[in-house]
């Protein structure tokens, strides 16, 4: 099972992303999210101001809001 992660910068800022995924929105340093994702997201986060990315869902996280 996936989830997927919208990314945008925080606006007034350079190096600061809001990711938000289906349990909220965190922000996140540039640098950490090139790390995990690579740089083809990220090149698209410079030309667009936004991107999505999908990961595994975490089964804890799932097993809650299933509940």
């Amino acid at each position: 099972m996936t989830e997927t992660l919208h990314v945008r910068w925080k606006p007034g800022t350079l190096d600061t992303l809001l990711v938000t995924s289906p349990h909220g929105t965190l922000e996140w340093n540039v640098l950490i999210f090139e790390r995990v994702y690579g740089r083809a997201p990220l090149a698209a986060l410079y030309l667009s101001g936004r991107t999505q990315v999908t990961r595994p869902a975490h089964p804890a996280l799932s097993a809650a809001t299933a509940a």
